[in-house]
């Protein structure tokens, strides 16, 4: 179940994983800018990111939440992911 993990954790974390889990060591300097869904992950690499998302963060990822808009970058998606936790207000 997710613990309480703040915005730049959150990136921290996410960026972790994909440099362990899904691109592996040769993508130790992955950007904070670089767009997630445009070439950097494959459909497998999508696919686990999101199970890990879930997971980790006790969140639920709609297909409708799979868009470039929150797949930016690092930081785009841990402002998203924060957006999705329970308890957040959302404007």
């Amino acid at each position: 179940m997710g613990r309480n993990v703040e915005q730049p954790d959150i990136e921290a974390e996410v960026r972790a994983f994909l440099v362990d889990e899904v691109l592996g060591a040769e993508s130790a300097g992955l950007a904070e800018d670089v767009p997630l869904l445009s070439g950097l992950l494959d459909s497998l690499g999508l696919m686990e990111l999101l199970e890990f998302l879930e997971e980790r963060y006790a969140i639920k990822m709609d297909a409708d939440d799979v868009v470039d808009e929150n797949f930016t970058s690092l930081r785009s998606l841990a402002a998203f992911v924060e957006s999705k936790r329970p308890g957040t207000v959302r404007s």
